[in-house]
């Protein structure tokens, strides 16, 4: 995690939806280029099921921002004055989490007294910040997420007028005025409920009412600032020497010996994060790396980048976002970025080592497609991570299903994944080990609407090779006259399915609002199913095939003797990760005129007689 840097937060209320809510934030950089924050934060409860989030709000304060709560009070909906006790408040120093532990903030936690529906719950406090983590650098971004309920923000920002500052807006009204001592920006707007639940989004602060701003000329110099913290951590010690040399002992290949060096350190140093003053931006030394075996996406970077150093290759870290933001803000600000990830000159290739038992071969989805910034002694420069196209992201389910003479049936699945649905198996074999395969397979089963017994048999999740391969067995228990009742392929009994959901994010019934997140790939399902001697199918379906410039969806049906197979295919050849509601849209109504055809009820009968 590249922990970028944020003003004291308040935690919105669980239920926003039912309330009224109205930020107020005032901002002030004075000469000396300290920072000065009051946030005013009101809430009204327009139901009782939001009284009790109302009535206690959050508040998360680094330890170089000295906070004051200012005032905290109910007011009641006759106008009535209703203080909140500061010996109601609660205050947590730190915050530990199972990935992320922060040393140097505080938790505090005011409860207010008294308080009904139609009230307004009022919290005002200011923070005092000297010392940035990025000196005399600031940045921000806010904006107001969608809500079934009514909030509006409001923000001033008071600076010297020789301070340089860039900044953009959308949907949101902005006013500058100047005078000798400072210059004043105002944003005010409002945003009004929104009826969307859609998932997947996109892009989101780029859509919704926000605002950034930023010292920053360029995200070339956010790189760069972030650099000159970490390079005096790159040092090629001696310890790093001898670790590279065993390492790639026996590699001589500059490929090999970069592939050998990734596999050592996402193998052996696990993902914890433990944060304390300018750590969120400064990674670690390596030897405090190697002694831990444990550090954040800094710290796994830099330990990357000293071991290729010793053995001569060359490396870049590359800043980026694993959010689901595909595009930078128009005005550069810190907040564009949260992890660090390395890039490999030599081999034009992009590595993530934070990534338990992570591939080589290709970024895990988070990192894909995104926007970059790169940056080394040789300076930095803005670039794009690679995606995988339609033939790098392929799932293949083989099952052959068995129906005996009485009318049960058994199943064995044979589930490999290439690329990311490689990623997402081994994920699925990590948690049934964790867990216990015969209960993560009966749950699976249970999921999928096969009753009876099943079985899991994974390949072992820490190799990352491509591809990725699991077996499944199913017997059912229920036995079924496929001839009186008829009989429909059943779900295979895999952790992933081909559908459209593999691909194509938000598929709902209604019309897409906002950008979902899509990918490219393929997924094939081929099923043989072997009949008892005697029983045929009375008919075959009829092909069902729907084609788009971005989708497809083929299914066909065939028979040899007593098996009849049917094989499903389905093809995203989508540019990017970005899908628009035009494409969403598209897809959906495509696949919603084959859904009645696909995969129907097959009817059997006895050849010769009845049984």
């Amino acid at each position: 995690m590249l922990a970028g840097v944020a003003f004291a937060g308040i935690l919105a209320p669980a239920h926003a939806q039912t309330a009224r809510i109205e930020t107020k934030v005032d901002l002030r950089i004075a000469p000396d280029r300290s920072l000065t924050k009051t946030l005013e934060y009101r809430t009204t409860p327009l139901v009782q099921g939001a009284v009790a989030a109302a009535a206690q709000v959050r508040l998360t304060v680094p330890a170089n921002r000295p906070y004051q709560i200012v005032k905290a009070f109910t007011q009641k909906a006759d106008g009535t004055i209703v203080p909140a006790d500061p010996h109601d408040f609660v205050t947590q120093s730190g915050a530990v989490g199972a990935a992320a532990s922060f040393g140097d903030i505080s938790i505090q936690q005011i409860a207010f007294r008294n308080v009904s529906v139609g009230d307004t719950t009022v919290l005002i406090g200011r923070s005092t910040e000297s010392e940035h983590y990025i000196a005399r650098q600031f940045s921000q971004s806010m904006s107001l997420p969608l809500s079934s309920g009514q909030r509006s923000l409001d923000v001033t920002l008071h600076s010297p007028p020789d301070l340089d500052i860039r900044h953009d807006e959308q949907g949101l009204n902005y006013q500058e005025t100047r005078t000798g001592r400072e210059i004043t920006r105002h944003w005010s707007g409002s945003e009004g409920p929104s009826a969307t639940d859609e998932k997947d989004l996109v892009d989101l602060p780029s859509v919704v009412p926000g605002l950034r701003f930023s010292t920053f000329p360029s995200y070339e110099s956010i790189a760069t600032a972030y650099y000159n913290g970490a390079k005096p951590k790159l040092a090629v010690t001696p310890e790093i020497e001898q670790l590279a040399a065993e390492i790639t002992a026996n590699e001589t290949d500059v490929a090999a010996q970069v592939h050998a060096i990734f596999d050592w350190v996402s193998r052996n140093i696990r993902y914890v994060a433990v944060y304390f003053g300018n750590g969120r931006v400064v990674p670690n030394d390596t030897h405090t790396i190697l002694s831990r075996r444990f550090g954040d996406c800094k710290d796994h970077a830099t330990l990357l980048a000293a071991l290729l150093a010793a053995k001569g290759i060359a490396s870049e870290q590359a800043l980026i976002n694993t959010d689901a933001a595909y595009r930078l803000p128009k005005t550069p600000v810190l907040q564009a970025f949260n992890h660090v990830i390395l890039y490999v000159p030599k081999l034009n290739r992009y590595l993530d080592p934070t990534v338990a038992f992570g591939s080589f071969d290709h970024l895990p989805f988070r990192d894909a497609g995104k926007p970059v910034v790169r940056v080394s002694h040789r300076g930095a420069m803005l670039d794009r991570t690679p995606e995988l196209g339609v033939e790098d992201n392929v799932l293949n389910l083989d099952t052959h299903l068995a129906i005996t003479p009485d009318g049960r049936q058994h199943a064995k699945t044979t589930v490999e994944g290439h690329g990311e649905f490689a990623d997402q198996l081994r994920t699925f074999a990590a948690q049934a080990e964790a867990k216990g395969k015969e209960l993560t397979i009966a749950n699976l089963a249970k999921l999928r609407g096969l009753l009876g017994t099943a079985t899991l048999d994974a390949a072992p999740w820490t190799d990352a090779r491509e591809s990725y391969v699991l077996n499944t067995t199913w017997d059912g228990q229920q036995p079924l006259n496929v001839v009186q009742a008829g009989w429909r392929a059943p779900f295979a009994l895999s952790p992933l399915l081909p559908g459209p959901g593999l691909f194509i994010g938000g598929l709902t019934t209604d019309k897409r609002a906002y950008p979902a997140l899509c990918r490219a790939g393929r997924a094939i399902n081929n099923l043989d199913v072997s009949l008892p001697d005697g029983m045929a199918p009375m008919s075959l379906p009829e092909p069902v095939i729907q084609h788009t410039p971005e989708f497809s969806y083929e299914e066909q049906w065939s028979r040899d003797g007593t098996h009849v197979r049917v094989r499903t295919e389905i093809t995203s050849s989508i540019a990017g990760r970005v899908c628009t509601p035009d494409q969403v849209d598209a897809a959906r109504n495509a696949y919603r005129a084959i859904a009645a055809k696909a995969n129907p009820v097959l009817h059997f009968a006895w050849q010769g007689g009845s049984h």
